[in-house]
């Protein structure tokens, strides 16, 4: 049952999305949510556990209204996923949890919390016995749906995430995949081009991994490099993936190239897996050095004519002289 208890001071709590206070239908209504304070933490950003197979746990969600009228909210368990813009979310709220939220059972799946009030939700977790090792993810959710929107349902979610590592074999790993490659060169023959590089990550381990990055486009056997290290790729699930496109300045043409994605994985937790490369090849033709050539070639040829010619107009000018002489002394 839910349990009311007078507002506890302000302190953040852990969302999925990130933390705000969640607005309600056509009125200055919101509530906020963090992990009760028990014999489990006293100061919990978000709820973690470290559990083997078939160990079953009692938790509770602190909910507290921050408006002047009592709020009715649904209460439930639910998966995460990693979201394309690199952040962390739920399942809709109409999709059924396979992971970890299947494996919490809510006290109430309803709660109304009094005005300025605290209401505790206790919950269960259970893992089951035959729970694959490695990092499962998901949140406890309230939720409050909106119809005053023009017609619109819209649906309020504010929670607090729930990390569950079940002991065993990890397998920390990241692979690279899907690299595709987009050049813009110039036409100056003294200006560089840049590459457009997208590529999907994927983590097919069971570990939470986030990586830092290295993009770089070179030519045969590493000459002209260009790009370097760019900012971290954040957070990505066990069986999710993120597909990021960067953008390489100052690539110099060298025919045959290279692109290449380095990544050295990291968590919070600090397990690793060494380092995940992988490349593609592009073909970068040099039209403005090609370019120059042909204009430098055309003019040493024309040069080589002009003397050429200068020559032959020196000479019969020498040989009209001469005869002119050579006539003269005839007479």
């Amino acid at each position: 049952p839910a349990i009311a208890a007078p507002a506890p001071s302000p302190r953040p709590a852990s969302t999925v999305p990130p933390a705000s206070p969640a607005p309600a239908a056509g009125a200055a209504l919101s509530w906020g949510v963090a992990p009760a304070p028990n014999s489990l933490g006293t100061a919990r950003a978000h709820f973690e556990y470290t559990l083997d197979p078939g160990v079953r746990i009692n938790d509770a969600l602190v909910i507290t209204n921050h408006s002047d009228r009592a709020l009715t909210l649904r209460v439930y368990a639910s998966d995460a996923l990693t979201t394309q813009n690199g952040g962390i979310d739920l399942l809709a709220a109409g999709q059924q949890p396979t992971d970890v939220g299947a494996w919490i059972t809510m006290a109430a799946g309803t709660v109304t919390v009094p005005a300025g009030r605290a209401v505790v939700v206790p919950f269960t977790v259970a893992v089951p016995a035959n729970a694959t090792p490695g990092d499962h993810s998901g949140g406890v959710v309230t939720s409050l749906v909106d119809d005053s929107a023009g017609g619109v349902r819209v649906d309020h979610r504010l929670g607090s995430r729930v990390y569950l590592r079940v002991p065993g074999a990890l397998a920390p790993v990241l692979s690279v995949t899907g690299i595709r490659t987009v050049h813009s060169g110039t036409w100056n023959p003294f200006g560089s081009g840049q590459t457009r590089i997208t590529y999907t990550v994927s983590n097919t381990g069971n570990v939470r991994l986030a990586a830092h990055q290295r993009v770089t486009v070179a030519g045969p056997f590493g000459m002209l490099p260009a790009g370097g290290a760019i900012a971290d790729l954040p957070e990505i699930l066990p069986g999710n993936s993120l597909t990021r496109t960067v953008t390489v300045t100052g690539v110099w043409p060298a025919l045959r190239m290279t692109a290449s994605i380095d990544l050295v994985p990291f968590s919070e937790s600090g397990s690793a897996s060494g380092r995940s490369h992988a490349s593609a090849t592009l073909w970068v033709a040099p039209w403005g050095q090609l370019l120059l050539l042909v204009v430098l070639a055309a003019a040493a040829y024309g040069l080589v004519l002009l003397r050429r010619w200068q020559k032959r107009r020196v000479a019969a000018v020498v040989a009209a002289a001469v005869a002119d002489a050579l006539s003269r002394s005839a007479h």
